[in-house]
């Protein structure tokens, strides 16, 4: 399927003010949402001027763009997940240290927008225009994207890049991608080299793109491994970890014959190993645990064992793709996975049943 072409063609105010049969003083009083002397806008001329923006894809430009190449070498970093408080553990936080490192190497500043709201929820357009207007291109993250938002942004023909592989089906964008495909299948080798045969995968939560499962189910494959014998077993969020839903899936697992499990998500480890333990059962003795969330962690003393996401180059990388978008807007889409390693920690041990 063809690309949808850009809008090459900057909109003016002037445009805007056309379509809805305004004066530009009152589009540009809406758009900024500051009044100015006399201009007083009514409701419905507000509604009429934003409605004019949408259709005219109209995306201002608020800065003079008066630096060399005509860019403002600003990088706009759009987050639909909370990445506040950035502590080393927080999920985001490589990400945004790799973005930081790049856009400092390239000598363009950041700007990071967060708290834009439409509908109960973070918006790209929350007043009808790109929230991200005064950088030259965007870098968007978190997994609870607005699809119709990211179909808006290719139309008005605006540079951005995903931190995560995203496919929609009529627009391939751009974006830096771990691969989970290659490195889950790699994290199945592992343990079955440690000599397990019966391995689970817990499946947490949905993937935009399932690549941890299709890895899982691809390294079993590569092995002779059945689906009997290595099973994705089905526990989702919404249906909690607490005490007695995580007993039950330990029952499952042991009647099963399981001696490794691999948690697709970090929030299921501790209410699993707590599980484990309240059968008189001990990690990794009696069950490997083997997490695929990447983030270096211990849990109860022990190193866990653990697929290493490159999170930090994904940022850098995910800064260089833009960049080259910004230059050459025809570039796209650009998608590039970058290889996981493997974290050996103290989770995965021979099995001794």
């Amino acid at each position: 399927m063809a690309r949808p072409r850009s809008v090459r063609r900057r909109t003016s105010q002037a445009d805007v003010a056309r379509a809805a049969g305004v004066s530009p003083g009152i589009v540009s009083s809406v758009i900024n949402n500051k009044s100015y002397g006399s201009i007083r806008v009514s409701e419905a001329t507000r509604l009429r001027v934003l409605a004019a923006v949408e259709e005219l894809g109209y995306v201002p430009n608020l800065a003079a763009r008066s630096m060399a190449g005509g860019t403002n070498r600003i990088i706009g970093v759009f987050t639909y997940e909370s990445v506040f408080p950035m502590g080393a553990q927080n999920f985001y936080h490589e990400f945004l240290v790799g973005i930081e490192d790049a856009a400092d190497a390239a000598e363009h500043n950041l700007l990071l927008v967060t708290g834009a709201r439409r509908d109960d929820r973070r918006s790209l357009f929350p007043a009808g225009v790109n929230g991200l207007r005064l950088a030259d291109g965007g870098l968007l993250l978190g997994a609870t994207e607005d699809t119709d938002e990211v179909r808006r942004l290719a139309r008005e023909g605006y540079p951005f890049v995903f931190v995560g592989e995203r496919h929609y089906p009529d627009l391939e964008p751009s974006y830096t991608a771990a691969d989970y495909v290659s490195g889950t299948a790699d994290v199945v080798a592992r343990v079955h080299a440690a000599g397990h045969r019966r391995i689970a995968l817990l499946n947490t939560h949905h993937d935009p793109v399932p690549g941890r499962v299709a890895g899982f189910e691809l390294g079993r494959e590569r092995l002779g491994l059945s689906a009997e014998a290595c099973p994705v077993v089905r526990c989702h969020r919404d249906e909690s970890f607490g005490p007695e839903r995580m007993d039950a899936v330990v029952a499952d697992l042991l009647e099963r014959g399981v001696t490794a499990v691999v948690a697709q998500g970090g929030s299921v480890v501790e209410p699993l190993w707590d599980a484990i333990g309240r059968r008189g059962l001990h990690v990794p003795r009696d069950l490997s645990l083997i997490g695929l969330e990447g983030n270096e962690r211990e849990v109860h003393g022990l190193r866990l064992t653990d697929l290493q996401v490159p999170r930090r180059e994904m940022g850098r990388t995910a800064v260089r793709l833009l960049l080259t978008l910004v230059t050459d807007p025809d570039a796209g889409p650009l998608q590039e996975r970058l290889a996981c390693g493997f974290r050996e920690g103290d989770t995965l041990a021979a099995p001794v049943r």
